[in-house]
């Protein structure tokens, strides 16, 4: 049996159609036809790291008609390969959040939060080390924000919270003042506002757009659909017959985080209300894990 430090977890971008697409047939053929199975090895040489990807060869559509013993059926297989390798956990496809969290599955399933917020502060210490930062923009629902705002504030730069539903957030930036000490600005998303000399980090899917409206601000894009971050561990799932985007890269860098950090993840996601889900000292040594990797090299690499 290999000895593999990660599983990665995915299903078909497109529904299988005609008689696979019916649920009768479909409940009878998905346990003889359609079980997870291990696809493809994944070999992170730099950091290295080897993996494999665990694919469900069904679509969303095809996976929300199954009945649910076949569901069950199927999870359980994936949770016995996941014992053949001595695996705890499980990166997910980000695309796939809504259908698992709602799953009543038994494992270890790592969808990338953690990994994403530890590099937003990574890139963002990088940033203000190299450039005259004025203020730091975080746009977007990004997760684990209490640890990374705890983290950056360090640098005694104005932070601005901005999203589309600021009412959401109103808890936590009260807590951060009267807790923390932290006066951190809280608003809808407002680019025109946006100045010469901010640092603008989006997790937000309309990025793009917004993007195009403030040409001069200096971004980093963190959203699942973003690429070329970090060219070459991307061309790895680009071999491996995988996106390069970040929907596959920060699951699969987070499970390899978390071994390397000693920690373990329990299935479901924190509410980004909840402070206590991962301290600053816990957030600080998944930094600090990453930097023993060099994880972080491939992403610095390119920061301006």
């Amino acid at each position: 049996m290999l000895e593999l430090d990660f599983a990665f977890f995915n299903m078909r971008s497109y529904n299988r159609q005609g008689l696979a697409n019916r649920k009768p047939i479909l409940d009878k053929l998905a346990p003889l036809l359609f079980s997870p199975r291990v696809e493809r090895l994944i070999y992170f040489g730099r950091l290295g790291l080897k993996g494999c990807n665990l694919n469900l060869p069904l679509g969303e559509g095809n996976w929300s008609i199954l009945n649910h013993d076949n569901r069950d059926l199927m999870l359980a297989r994936t949770r016995a390969i996941l014992e053949d390798y001595a695996l705890p956990r499980m990166g997910v496809d980000r695309r796939l959040k809504n259908i698992f969290t709602a799953e009543e599955h038994h494992l270890s399933l790592i969808f990338g939060d953690c990994f994403l917020s530890v590099l937003a502060g990574v890139l963002i210490n990088q940033a203000v080390s190299r450039h005259e930062i004025k203020r730091l923009i975080l746009l977007g629902d990004i997760p684990h924000l209490w640890p990374l705002i705890q983290t950056i504030s360090g640098h005694q730069i104005p932070i601005s919270l901005q999203n589309f539903c600021p009412k959401r957030y109103e808890i936590m930036v009260h807590r951060l003042l009267y807790e923390e000490g932290l006066a951190v600005s809280n608003s809808c998303i407002t680019p025109q506002s946006w100045e010469q000399g901010d640092l603008v980090l989006s997790v937000e899917p309309q990025q793009a757009r917004i993007r195009l409206a403030s040409p001069h601000i200096f971004q980093i894009r963190l959203d699942d659909e973003c690429s070329g971050a970090a060219p070459e561990l991307e061309q790895v799932l680009q071999e491996a017959g995988l996106d390069p985007q970040m929907y596959n890269l920060a699951p699969i860098l987070e499970s390899c985080l978390l071994a390397q950090a000693g920690k373990s993840v329990h299935s479901g996601e924190s509410n980004y209300l909840d402070a206590e889900f991962m301290s600053a000292d816990v957030y600080r040594e998944m930094m600090e894990a990453g930097y023993h990797l060099g994880m972080w090299e491939p992403f610095l690499d390119k920061a301006v």
